[in-house]
């Protein structure tokens, strides 16, 4: 089963979820949503030990 990463990332973007993992195994695949995805800007990864990276919504300075 492929995960929808665009999915994963509009969720995050709307703050429906936190956070969500992207293996090293997946990484390709999670790269070619990213390349094409508008909103980068408002979120981060942040690498793990293990080639996982975990994607959250940046916070909005104030």
């Amino acid at each position: 089963m492929m995960t929808d990463f665009k999915d994963k990332l509009e969720s995050l973007r709307k703050s429906e979820i936190d956070e969500f993992q992207v293996t090293s195994k997946d990484f390709p695949d999670f790269y070619q949503v990213w390349d094409k995805y508008s909103y980068q800007s408002g979120i981060k990864g942040f690498a793990q030990k293990g080639g996982k990276v975990i994607y959250r919504r940046k916070e909005k300075v104030k």
